[in-house]
């Protein structure tokens, strides 16, 4: 189904009261501040449809999210049996103590460090919506703590992008109640998967929404995986991105043009807001994405890892509308489902990157 642009709507006729809202062009662009109109994810006219549900859990496999920002503190996941049992206990029997909203892989601990771009794409995925703050999320539903929920698992810091070496992360997400795997990272262009990584990626797929006898416990039966094409602007996708069991994700600017920052290959899958290269003076912050940041604040940041929320996020809105309380929704469904929903940009683009920026 290719839809056509958003109409055009003044800032009275904002479908929710967060301040910020306007800021967010990759939600709804009108042609504001010399952008081009439509170039989003037409947000406003799925918000008519579904706006998230809680029972969608994302794990946000990244840095550390800030558990406390006023504008995503309703929407992370809660481990209740942790929550109200004895410290230093695994009440909940998983093989991790005191696992209240995830997981630092970094330092095998519950506490999670809080840094800015793990913050950034969980603003995105579920920034709690109409509570008249802030920004928005894609699933942050309606402000009566409806969005999708945020898992926090820790797996690289701002000092290391060893994202690779904690495969169990994927395991942990599965057995936990996530069924999507949101992945702002990637190996070094042109650096095979290790196989334990492999291993935890077939896993999650595998295991995420069902019950160790294969059944259905979750919104959606199996794990969908979303990683973030790379930002070297080379004509190659990084891994695990360009493997073809998981959704691969490439950035778009406010113009529909492709950043110089963006991989694209025939591996991309999706093309989504990133917003335009910060060292760019063709462009401003304006053109970059907005989200939610350190100290309780918001920021501009830009990359394939801000295009890559935006499709867990559309992700979480799909299962949540399909799949909540629906019994037989599944991951090849889900995929299927993201994958014919696009604006063709073709148009747009340079004709080089035909077919390589994905469905569109």
């Amino acid at each position: 189904v290719i839809y056509t642009p958003s109409v055009a709507v003044t800032r009275t006729e904002m479908p929710f009261n967060d301040p910020m809202l306007s800021q967010q062009w990759h939600y709804n662009n009108e042609g504001e501040n010399g952008f081009t109109a439509g170039a989003d994810i037409n947000l406003f006219e799925a918000w008519k449809v579904e706006t998230g549900k809680p029972n969608v859990i994302v794990s946000v496999h990244d840095q550390g999210i800030v558990l406390d920002h006023e504008d995503l503190a309703a929407h992370i996941w809660v481990n209740e049996a942790e929550m109200n049992g004895a410290e230093g206990v695994d009440d909940d029997g998983n093989g991790y103590k005191d696992d209240i909203h995830g997981w630092n892989y970094i330092n095998n601990s519950p506490d999670i460090i809080p840094e800015g771009h793990g913050t950034h794409v969980a603003g995105t995925i579920s920034a709690v919506n109409n509570n008249g703050i802030g920004v928005c999320g894609v699933a942050g539903g309606t402000g009566n703590g409806d969005g999708a929920r945020i898992m926090s698992l820790a797996i690289f810091d701002s000092t290391s992008a060893n994202a690779g070496s904690y495969p169990d992360a994927y395991a942990y997400a599965a057995d936990n109640g996530a069924v999507i795997s949101q992945n702002s990272w990637g190996y070094t262009s042109g650096v095979a998967m290790p196989q334990d990584v492999s291993d935890a990626l077939d896993y999650f797929i595998a295991n995420a929404g069902v019950d160790e006898n294969g059944n259905q416990t979750g919104p959606m039966k199996g794990g969908l995986l979303v990683f973030a094409a790379g930002n070297e602007g080379t004509p190659s996708a990084r891994m695990p991105a360009a493997d073809p069991r998981t959704l691969c994700v490439t950035a778009m600017c406010s113009d529909y043009t492709r950043p110089n920052y963006a991989n694209y290959s025939d591996d991309v899958d999706i093309f989504a807001p990133g917003g335009a290269d910060g060292n760019d003076r063709n462009y401003s912050d304006a053109d970059r994405v907005y989200s939610t940041d350190l100290d309780g604040g918001y920021s501009y940041k830009w990359g394939t890892s801000m295009a890559c929320p935006h499709v867990s996020g559309i992700a979480a809105l799909v299962i949540a509308h399909y799949g909540v309380g629906h019994p037989g929704f599944t991951v090849e469904e889900c995929r299927e489902i993201l994958l014919r929903s696009y604006r063709s940009v073709s148009e747009y683009v340079e004709p080089k990157y035909d077919g390589k920026l994905g469905v569109g």
